[in-house]
């Protein structure tokens, strides 16, 4: 109830300082509603399910405020408050998840804006409001929580703790953050009309960087360029690189003798619409590279030569989406989507049977991939109520694919 209160009386501050400045205000709202459960090992950071809430559970997942207001003919703000259940599975305080300028000129080819907005990475990020999606839960690329964290470097102990939730301590990260939104000055320009796009923003990280605010210098190149061959077949090529690393106490004493600007991530991806009568199909494949420090045995990896060790580390994911519009059923459709996210290197971990003394044992370390690959396979079922509420119904199982990490989720999602 408190966080309501707090959503609502944020909203009603910000209309009302902008009332004087704008002479045309447009406000609207989005209300997400799910009943949801999971199997016994789920978890947030790997099956959107919070642990605590794995049991049947009847929520607001999110509720939103979107304001926009036009200062001039060419230039307008707009902002999205935004309330949800991420991570805890309860409702957060309310969060400015988008506040940007933007300056729009419709005799030019290119629109310039600057503050909080979204990501150019990616398919995804562009489908912010669960009524723009074919499905509930965001691909693995953007929702799996990863071995990499932000102030720890590679972290092979990210998110094993059984109650390991986001917001409730250092989980690691997913390859792109699943909000889609950064910080930074972005510009689009219509190279061809109604042809060819290219989305561009200097950033203060790369799209996997979760924080509102970096606490170091950091900077990063993020693009995609959208090609739209025919009616029928839309193509993305998307491209980031730049800083992720983050300041924090726990890493005060390593980053005065090496900076964290020198470590990076690559991204590189690709995705595919493919439209035609009743049928859509939709894939997407994204490689991530990382340059990163390592946190080995509870402190940081110090072996190389008396400096932080470096490792090199990547990921390659891929889905594939299927939509069928019933045509019997107006508004109804069912979707399929299948999903992998390999880990691509080794890394030695250490080896708990290694005895010395025993010159016939197993080597003292073992190599095996920096985190552990996962396939997930997701059906839904939708149908439209009206033009701006959406009824889903979404059935999950990944890993081992023995129900223990299936997620349930019924979801009623509206605009107004």
């Amino acid at each position: 109830m408190n966080s309501i209160k707090i959503f609502i009386g944020t909203f009603l501050l910000l209309y009302f300082l902008s009332v004087p400045s704008f002479a045309q205000i447009q406000l609207n709202g989005a209300l997400d509603l799910e009943l949801s459960g999971g199997g016994e090992h789920s978890k947030f950071i790997a099956n959107g399910i919070p642990k605590k809430f794995q049991n049947y559970n009847f929520s607001v997942t999110q509720l939103n405020a979107f304001l926009f207001a036009p200062i001039t003919d060419q230039i307008f703000f707009e902002s999205r408050i935004q309330l949800d259940t991420w991570g805890s599975g309860k409702l957060n305080p309310p969060r400015i998840s988008l506040a940007s300028l933007t300056w729009d000129n419709p005799d030019n080819p290119y629109v310039i804006r600057v503050g909080r907005f979204i990501s150019p990475f990616g398919f995804y990020t562009k489908r912010q409001l669960s009524t723009d999606r074919v499905f509930v839960q965001h691909p693995l690329a953007y929702s799996y929580f990863t071995n990499i964290s932000d102030i720890r470097g590679f972290w092979p102990e990210a998110g094993n703790n059984t109650n390991a939730e986001y917001e409730e301590g250092d989980v690691g990260l997913p390859t792109l953050y699943f909000a889609g939104y950064t910080n930074g000055i972005g510009a689009s320009w219509e190279i061809k009309k109604d042809k060819m796009f290219l989305d561009a923003a200097i950033t203060n990280g790369t799209p996997m960087t979760i924080r509102d605010r970096s606490t170091l210098p950091n900077l990063a190149l993020t693009s995609r360029l959208f090609y739209r061959t025919s009616i029928f077949w839309e193509q993305g090529f998307s491209f980031s690189f730049g800083n992720f690393m983050q300041a924090d106490p726990l890493n005060n004493s390593v980053r005065t003798d090496e900076s964290f600007q020198k470590y990076y991530q690559l991204l590189l991806g690709t995705d595919t619409k493919i439209a035609f009568t009743y049928f859509e199909i939709i894939g997407e494949i994204i490689y991530s590279k990382w340059k990163t420090t390592g946190f080995i045995s509870n402190q940081f990896d110090e072996s190389c030569g008396g400096n932080l060790c470096d490792y090199n580390l990547s990921n390659i994911s891929g889905n594939i989406d299927f939509k069928y519009e019933l045509p019997g059923v107006t508004g109804s459709y069912i979707a399929l989507r299948a999903e992998h996210l390999a880990f691509l290197d080794d890394v030695a971990f250490d080896n708990p049977n290694y005895d010395e003394n025993q010159p016939d044992d197993e080597p003292e370390y073992i190599f095996r991939n920096w985190d552990e690959d996962v396939s997930r396979l997701t059906a839904v079922f939708g149908y439209k109520l009206a033009p701006n509420i959406l009824l889903k119904a979404s059935f999950s199982d990944q890993g081992d694919f023995d129900l223990s990490e299936y997620a349930l989720r019924i979801q009623l999602a509206s605009f107004f």
